[in-house]
């Protein structure tokens, strides 16, 4: 028993034994002198023997506890006010502490790691015993590591209360690890940081105009570079903005079936959609006639209990936005598409079962639902619908005619006086169009990375002027982000601003305010990328504290933890 190494500088172990599921450690201290804490002379007298028992780290799962045989010295200096004192043993135990170094050690990568009431639960399994409390205390605790002052730095916000508060994570960008945590977003915070940490060279950020501003002041020397992921997703803002204001032109491009224009699924589903279709008129329309009396727009969302953001669509559109109809099971996206070979090699065979070629796809993987699968065959034209269901579909267009004005009335109504439809001579589309937010993601999309389907929707559009125009410059505008083309910028933006088009013309003179941010962003390969995924870890952070912990321990806990295993 007594040939178990136990890592005890400075000590021999006398004993070890197990007493109630508890292993203790007896040892004796080996040193012969000791130094006076208050005047620092040594000292060999011996005063007295002295036994301290701090808990250590677990055994096998156990608990485990030292007997640790200390000395007490007398102070040989004369005009020392200290008479006696305990001999110092900081490599194995901290004065006045009930607990080893090591076992502290460990009790703080878990505070740091798992927080106070999961560490805790986590330490009981291992063997040792500590109340969240004492795991908070220790995490605080912990000594911040002074870390050097980044050359690449990213910054992003991050909400304490989404809309209400939040703060600031700054990292390095180069080794990829939090360097600080701001209380706010504030632009004097931010370069009051930068003031106290000079030697930043590239700041990489989104386009707060914040960061930008407390960029400026505390490190105007620093070249401030945007980060494309915000570039292209304001740029597809505003293409959707384009596409919802002339979504009504874009559908006259059109010339679908009779059955595709009214939409297809049953007479109930049909009934319902057209009556959520006259609610979101009404509300279009009552927006329309508050927004004409000057009525402010914050007033006009409380009134009517609608987002800004919906307001703002509509106040932005030519006329009604229509919404676009639902992608059917037959599309090319759809959850039945890697079947859809074997279902029409089945129903050319002669089997016309929706429930048994459900079984047969599900047999090998398919995951959908049995609706999936009939809705598919409808789509097709493999399985015609019954004569009940037309009789209500028939019923359903006779209310119709009689609720719903007629569709060349209604197309009257909601065309503007002096607009024009272009004629379609060259290229059809026997498919509803995608929605605004739909085709605003095919225009930020590579055109070999397009399938069959989104390349003829892309095609069809283009035959329209001005969405031709909107298609270049937003190939353009990839092209400058992904190939860094930091030279064609100012030409792009240039020509943005004098393209007609006033979404496109309102993000381009904002980039206009922040051109070398914007050429730098395309220049040089610095992004905010690995900001939003120490974000990320930060938010995972805040979230197992319950949104209990205070700032100074969610800082202690996110810097901590990138240096906590090596510690």
């Amino acid at each position: 028993m007594k040939t178990i190494s136990f890592l005890l500088p400075g000590f021999q172990v006398t004993e070890c034994f197990w007493r109630d599921g508890q292993l203790t450690v007896e040892a004796r201290s080996l040193h012969s002198s000791a130094v006076c804490p208050r005047c620092s002379r040594a000292s060999v007298r011996v005063h007295s023997w002295y036994q301290r028992r701090p808990q250590d780290l677990p055994v096998s799962g156990k608990m485990a506890r030292l007997t640790l045989h200390v000395r007490r010295f007398r102070c040989l200096n004369a005009a020392c006010p200290q008479l006696t004192f305990v001999e110092r043993l900081p490599e194995v135990i901290a004065c006045a502490a009930r607990r080893t170094v090591r076992l502290t050690r460990l009790l703080q990568l878990f505070a740091i790691h798992s927080g106070g009431e999961p560490g805790a639960r986590l330490l009981a399994h291992i063997g040792t015993r500590a109340s969240p409390d004492t795991l908070l205390r220790l995490a605080k605790a912990f000594p911040l590591v002074s870390f050097p002052t980044p050359t690449v730095l990213g910054g992003d916000d991050f909400a304490f209360r989404k809309g209400r508060s939040y703060g600031t994570l700054l990292i390095d960008w180069e080794r990829r690890r939090p360097v600080d945590l701001l209380p706010d977003r504030t632009a004097e915070t931010f370069a009051g940081w930068l003031l106290a940490h000079p030697g930043v060279k590239w700041i990489s950020r989104d386009r707060s105009t914040e960061y930008a501003r407390g960029a400026a002041l505390g490190a105007p020397e620093a070249q401030q570079v945007l980060d494309r992921w915000h570039l292209q997703k304001n740029w597809r803002e505003a293409l959707e903005r384009v596409m919802t204001r002339v979504r009504a032109r874009l559908n006259k491009l059109q010339t679908s079936s009779e059955e595709t224009r009214r939409g297809k699924g049953s007479a109930n589903q049909r009934r319902a959609s057209q009556l959520a279709r006259e609610q979101r008129k009404a509300q279009y329309e009552q927006v329309m006639k508050l927004f004409r009396q000057g009525v402010p727009i914050v007033q006009v969302a409380k009134q009517l209990s609608l987002s800004r953001g919906t307001i703002y669509k509509y106040l932005g559109a030519e006329v009604f936005p229509e919404r676009a109809p639902r992608s059917d099971a037959g599309s090319s996206t759809g959850i039945i598409k890697p079947y859809t070979a074997y279902l029409r090699q089945r129903v050319a065979e002669g089997c016309r079962k929706a429930q048994q070629l459900y079984r047969e796809v599900q047999d090998q993987g398919y995951a959908g639902s049995h609706q999936t699968v009939s809705r598919w065959l409808q789509a097709q034209g493999l399985l015609p619908r019954r004569s009940a269901l037309r009789a209500i579909d028939d019923e359903f267009e006779a209310w119709r005619e009689n609720k719903v004005q007629p569709q060349a009335e209604q197309e009257a109504l909601d065309t503007p006086a002096g607009s024009e439809v272009t004629p379609t001579d060259r290229l059809h589309l026997d498919r509803p169009l995608p929605s605004a937010t739909q085709l605003a993601f095919l225009f930020v999309k590579e055109p070999e990375r397009l399938d069959e389907q989104e390349q003829q929707v892309v095609v069809f559009l283009q035959q329209d002027a001005l969405i031709h125009k909107v298609y270049d410059l937003s190939q353009q505008f990839l092209s400058l982000l992904k190939k860094q083309q930091g030279e064609r910028v100012e030409g792009w933006i240039g020509a943005c601003c004098t393209c007609g088009i006033s979404e496109l013309e309102g993000f381009a003179f904002g980039l206009q305010r922040e051109l070398p941010a914007m050429v730098a962003a395309c220049s040089l390969p610095y992004s905010n990328g690995p900001t939003e995924g120490m974000i990320n870890r930060l938010k995972y952070i805040k979230r197992s504290m319950y949104g209990r912990g205070r700032f100074a321990l969610l800082r202690q806990r996110v810097l901590q933890s990138s240096l906590a295993p090596a510690a």
